[in-house]
């Protein structure tokens, strides 16, 4: 049962990261409003699966596994997961469960749904269900009570078709503490790193090799969109003298304020005190209030006459023109205000903004000139570009080696020697418990599943994996010893770990089963190659 537990670690343990358990989180169907239907990518029982399903889908398992792994998730550790297979295949799945379950007149009822969403702990304040928090965390959601319990009644009901079909599953005492040895033993690994800096010296590329570069990957090296603005300023300051401020607008304010200025615990000061703050306040508050006035008529006259320098002329004013700079380098004081860069991008040239609030004053803005985003030529960014080739070329040329040494090992050469003909040295782990982060080498979700499969017969996986940067073969050195002491006092739990673990088993067979009758007889079809969208 342990080699059989180790043989199949990597499926099983997918399996669990993944979710292929159908209770999913309660809002997963309140994400998919307004997707365009019309792009499905497959279609169950003549029920379209659309490519906006999908993405989203796709995007969460994304999120799931930066959680768990963060900055040592590499694009090339992801592609290797077909992540987007994945996504499609959840949602293949959920939908051809809710319709057996109808299917088989297999329902939740509502009070099984009233009492599944009650017990959730999202919708508990102090241990109990709070309506204010339901109805709080839906509206967040932009979902009504009814839309979402009947959706919770679709998934309980396919929870209960899961539970129909696997609940004939047992385990035995056996199996139970083969299970406990899998979760809690240890491993020493060996392990040789490449590492692609390595390999720079080698790497001479000619200019034909980075003009090929710079137009396979111009996208890198793309210079942004640049705009030049013309503005108006209307500041508070300027406005601010013309205004008088009467005692008793001073009293009004006094009274309507009085707490703002007391020190805690005390009362408020004498008005005769406080009198100097109180005018510069109320002098600022109407100096932007006639700057506001100045700003609106100013933006009104000009959008109908089409005269912003003519206007500013007129009355006085100063434009203020700006150097061209890219939306993602927003020059002061544009940057204080929200959303600049979208107020931009909707301008053409000789437009004019809404009226603009910054730190005390307001202003209009006008698109003066627009510079194109453009590729520079080669002779510009040589350098660079021959350092990023130099880059890929020597993390391939690594990982060729990699691969190529992990080949001349399964055929009988010993890691001594592959090390010594790479100048490398033989490092080692150090016991530790698969599933995580491996010491010394780092995160790799595929070479964490990879080492479950290791043993004394089987020392080596069977690729290279990329881990911060390096390529590592790692090679199965010796297992220690489990310590059993706490078994009995665990023995329950994992007995139910165990049992759910050999059912999701169970009824994932199931289910790949009935998926491949369903395409046998047509009623499940793949429309598109939707990872090429």
């Amino acid at each position: 049962m342990l080699e059989l537990m180790r043989k199949h670690a990597k499926n099983w343990l997918m399996k669990f990261l993944l979710g292929m358990i159908v209770i999913v989180f309660i809002f997963y169907f309140g994400t998919r409003r307004g997707e365009d239907e019309t792009k499905a990518v497959a279609t169950v029982n003549g029920q379209d699966i659309a490519l906006a399903q999908v993405q989203k889908e796709y995007s969460d398992l994304i999120e799931l596994y930066q959680q768990q792994y963060g900055s040592s998730l590499s694009e090339e550790m992801l592609k290797g997961l077909d992540l987007k297979q994945k996504a499609l295949d959840i949602l293949i799945n959920k939908t051809i469960l809710l319709q057996k379950a109808k299917e088989l007149n297999i329902a939740a009822t509502e009070d099984e749904v009233r009492n599944y969403i009650m017990a959730y702990p999202a919708f508990q304040r102090g241990g109990a269900f709070n309506e204010m928090v339901y109805q709080r965390m839906l509206r967040m959601n932009r979902m009504t009570p009814e839309v979402f319990e009947a959706e919770q009644q679709k998934m309980l009901s396919a929870a209960k078709l899961e539970q129909l079909i696997s609940e004939a599953v047992k385990v035995s005492d056996q199996e139970v503490f083969d299970f406990f040895k899998f979760q809690n033993e240890q491993i020493n690994l060996s392990y040789l790193m490449f590492n692609p800096a390595s390999f720079k010296g080698s790497i001479a590329p000619s200019s034909k090799d980075l003009e090929t570069y710079l137009k396979e990957h111009g996208s890198e090296f793309r210079m942004p969109e640049q705009v030049q603005l013309k503005a108006l300023f209307f500041p508070a300051r300027d406005y601010a003298a013309a205004t008088k401020i009467s005692d008793a607008e001073i009293a009004d304010y006094y009274e309507r304020h009085s707490s703002k200025f007391a020190q805690k615990g005390e009362k408020a000061p004498p008005l005769a005190e406080v009198k100097p703050q109180i005018v510069q306040e109320l002098t600022q508050i109407s100096g932007m209030a006639a700057a506001e006035e100045a700003a609106k008529k100013a933006h009104d006259t000009i959008y109908q006459q089409e005269n912003f320098d003519g206007y500013a002329a007129q009355n006085k004013l100063k434009i203020v023109t700006t150097d061209f700079f890219p939306l993602n380098s927003i020059p002061a004081p544009f940057n204080k205000v929200s959303n600049f860069p979208q107020v931009v991008m909707d301008l053409k040239k000789g437009e004019i903004s809404k009226v603009l609030s910054g730190e005390g004053e307001y202003f209009v803005i006008q698109v003066a000139a627009r510079k194109p985003a453009y590729i520079p030529e080669l002779k510009t960014i040589e350098q660079e570009v021959k350092k990023r080739y130099s880059e890929m070329a020597a993390r391939s040329l690594c990982k060729k080696t990699a691969d190529a040494m992990l080949a001349r090992l399964k055929k009988g050469e010993s890691l001594n020697q592959i090390a010594q003909a790479n100048n490398l040295s033989v490092e080692e782990t150090g016991f530790f418990k698969p599933g995580g982060a491996i010491p010394k080498l780092g995160a790799n979700p595929q070479l964490s599943l990879a080492i479950y499969q290791l043993a004394e017969r089987t020392p080596l996986p069977e690729n290279t994996f990329e881990v911060n940067g390096s390529f590592v073969i790692v090679f199965f050195k010796e297992r220690g010893k489990t310590d059993t002491t706490d078994y009995e006092s665990k023995k329950e739990n994992l007995k139910k770990l165990l049992l759910q673990a050999k059912r999701n088993e169970y009824f994932t067979t199931w289910l790949e089963n009935t998926k491949a009758l369903m395409i046998k007889e047509g009623k499940l079809k793949i429309k598109k190659d939707f990872k090429e969208l």
